[in-house]
């Protein structure tokens, strides 16, 4: 979870009269089939919550989708957005900045994954003697059982 912050300004004057406290959460795909790669929700003033925010693979790289809905003529509309592009590149930027951090964290865990998996392949193996499997040489061959 990230932090960042937007100033508030006066819609006429452009004034700064403040900033919004916000948390950012990025939750990568792990084997993505297709353009999104991720979602992320922020939080503002601890108190307003945007959850389904798209991560999605572009011609430019990697940029941020608002939570949408199809009209009726099945065009997509942002069902919340900045109102300035200034609040859309602090959310772009913290988002990416936080996704990145959550791909980093997730191929650790992957690794860790497989060096676990690696260790007890490891140990197994150290534990597996030559005479495993094998009928010992005093058993009486007309036992039923053997």
């Amino acid at each position: 979870m990230g932090n960042f912050t937007i100033n508030k300004t006066n819609a006429e004057t452009g004034e700064v009269t403040g900033v919004l406290n916000c948390e950012v959460r990025a939750h990568p795909i792990a084997e993505p089939k297709g353009r999104t790669k991720g979602f992320a929700s922020i939080t503002i003033e601890g108190v307003f919550g945007v959850h389904g925010i798209s991560i999605i693979e572009g011609k430019n790289g990697l940029f941020v989708s608002m939570p949408q809905t199809r009209d009726a003529k099945g065009e997509y509309k942002d069902l919340v957005h900045p109102i300035v592009k200034g609040g859309r590149d602090v959310i772009k930027d913290a988002v990416l900045a936080e996704f990145a951090l959550a791909l980093d964290a997730m191929a650790a865990q992957k690794e860790s994954t497989v060096q676990k998996l690696r260790d007890a392949a490891t140990a197994a193996k150290g534990q597996a003697t030559p005479e495993a499997g094998r009928t010992p040489k005093n058993k009486n061959k007309t036992d039923p059982e053997h």
